[in-house]
């Protein structure tokens, strides 16, 4: 598989001499086609790493999610019925109140 789309190079390169070489002179200091395919070599390389970074975080977030959530040991708390409602506190049709 292929790295990088050498058409796609080569294409912004074309763009940047053609259409924004004034400007890149000035910014990037540009004086020929050659430097342009630099700076389209550089924007490309650049963009690359900047994906890979992406996936690779996606990947670690997906393996992160995979893995089993640790439970702590208010999740086991094993109240009785009485801790909850106590003998006073039925309601219409004996509905229980909790006092949330």
């Amino acid at each position: 598989m292929k790295k990088y789309d050498l058409h796609k190079i080569m294409k912004e390169a074309h763009e940047i001499y053609s259409k924004y070489f004034k400007l890149y002179q000035i910014t990037h200091g540009v004086k020929s086609f050659g430097d342009c395919l630099k700076v389209a070599w550089a924007n490309e390389k650049k963009l690359v790493a900047e994906n890979e970074a992406r996936e690779a975080e996606k990947s670690a977030m997906k393996d992160a999610l995979l893995q089993p959530e640790r439970r702590s040991s208010f999740d086991f708390y094993n109240a009785s019925y009485s801790a909850y409602y106590n003998k006073n506190s039925k309601g219409y049709m004996g509905s229980h109140y909790c006092g949330d």
